[in-house]
């Protein structure tokens, strides 16, 4: 839980090395504001397409960012992409499917680095969402589809 005294920066201290980025949720009420907002916390290049497929690229490549590791600090987890699930599964997912690419050095430079997303959210705002977390697939699930389903994801810039 999160108290009004002391700020979410003060929260998480980073490693020596790790770039320690702050993402505020606030600021990411759609999907056009949420690229904005990770386009301008991250400093992604110009070239950056504002859409899900952008965002996973830039997120597995980092060159303009050289570090040991990466922490996303997600403020206001609440307030991001509150009026749509899909949309917030699919950031989920983005973010889990970074984690794995820099884990298993599938990366832009084929290095490994530990890639974190921290939501934070005061211990009021938890009940705002309905669920925090990717759905789970059961092991039987696992068995007959060897990958995931894919999602849906609009590859058109989501700008307004």
């Amino acid at each position: 839980m999160v108290s009004g005294k002391s700020s979410t920066t003060s929260l998480v201290k980073a490693p020596p090395g790790f770039a320690l980025r702050l993402v505020q949720g606030k600021k990411c009420g759609t999907p056009s504001n949420l690229f904005d907002e990770f386009a301008q916390a991250l400093a992604f290049p110009d070239y950056f397409g504002h859409n899900w497929d952008a965002l996973e690229e830039c997120l597995a490549d980092f060159e303009w960012l050289p570090a040991k590791g990466y922490i996303l600090l997600i403020t206001d987890a609440h307030a991001v992409l509150p009026d749509d699930e899909d949309e917030y599964e699919t950031l989920l997912e983005v973010l889990s499917d970074a984690g794995e690419a820099w884990s298993k050095g599938q990366t832009a430079d084929g290095r490994r680095a530990p890639f974190h997303a921290v939501f934070v959210v005061a211990e009021q705002d938890k009940s705002k969402r309905k669920r925090w977390e990717l759905e789970e697939v059961s092991f039987e699930e696992q068995k007959t589809s060897r990958t995931r389903p894919a999602r849906k994801r609009s590859s058109k810039p989501s700008r307004k």
